[in-house]
């Protein structure tokens, strides 16, 4: 909860640049692309109904209400000018409801952000679809049309119940965990290789992009994922160079996972992938990485 876009809905008043709340998308990314390993997150971690999403929207505004409805009751009830003095126990009782409601509507627009943010890894860890002869362009993006379909869904039925502060902690970011998640996904061999792969995640980078302008936010999160297309598109000689004239865009095992995808894809010996790693690694080292 000590991201800067936590801080900017619990304290409106925070000056924050726009920087700031990248910076937070980009770490909220990592942490979670990071924890998931390449474990899959299953269908019964998420919770795929979007309505019961809804209903915490609307709970989470209910709860925010009754705070502070029931803050201002000492200023009601002690009449102007605080003229009728209110029993300290009374006052008490009052602070500790209102925490307590506080923090469970907390939780409930916690549990919207990470819950979208969860799908976004669900969906984009599906297999993409293989473009038979007649299918559409939509059934070739796969889970990226699953995730938008959902997104979508949740965004009509919640853009007007949540405070557009609190809307916008939910849906802030997307782009950076959408990239996230396709990258953790292109990292696998099965997700990178094979006939028309390139054709499929353009596919899929084209959804996403299409999403996020139907919810209103920017696509530039989704930079970092079209860099990593380009990637697996490269020779392992083109990315050894360009890490060594313009230094690193990835972690090491983001371009080792690359390199293994690259191996099967242009059927490169492992006596010669082997010399490629090591020269990756002295490029790597070259730059400040550790490797």
């Amino acid at each position: 909860m000590s991201l800067n876009n936590w801080t900017a809905v619990i304290h409106p008043d925070a000056k924050l640049s726009t920087e700031d709340l990248e910076q937070a998308y980009e770490r909220e990314a990592e942490i979670l692309g990071s924890s998931l390993g390449d474990g899959a997150v299953t269908r019964k971690e998420i919770i795929p109904d979007i309505n019961t999403l809804a209903d915490i929207a609307v709970l989470c505004e209910t709860l925010d209400w009754l705070s502070a409805n029931i803050r201002s009751l000492p200023s009601m009830l002690g009449g102007p000018g605080g003229l009728n003095k209110l029993p300290e126990k009374f006052l008490s009782d009052i602070s500790a409801h209102v925490k307590q409601l506080d923090e469970m509507s907390h939780k409930c627009l916690l549990f919207l952000h990470l819950e979208l943010r969860i799908e976004c890894f669900h969906y984009l860890g599906q297999e993409e679809r293989s473009e038979d002869a007649g299918a559409a362009d939509e059934a070739g993006a796969g889970g990226a049309a699953q995730l938008a379909q959902a997104l979508l869904g949740f965004h009509e039925l919640a853009a007007g119940v949540l405070a557009p502060r609190r809307l916008g902690y939910v849906l802030g970011g997307l782009g950076a965990m959408m990239s996230a998640g396709v990258v953790w996904r292109w990292q696998g061999a099965a997700g990178g290789a094979g006939a028309g792969a390139a054709r499929l995640a353009t596919s899929r980078l084209a959804t996403l992009r299409h999403c996020l302008a139907a919810l209103g936010l920017p696509h530039s999160g989704l930079h970092r994922a079209h860099a990593y297309l380009h990637l697996l598109g490269c020779s392992p000689n083109e990315i050894i160079t360009s890490v060594r004239e313009k230094g690193a865009q990835f972690t090491e095992l983001e371009y080792l996972n690359a390199f293994k995808v690259i191996e099967t894809r242009r059927g490169i010996s492992p006596a010669d992938m082997k010399m490629h790693l090591k020269q990756l690694s002295a490029a790597l080292g070259h730059v400040g990485v550790t490797v």
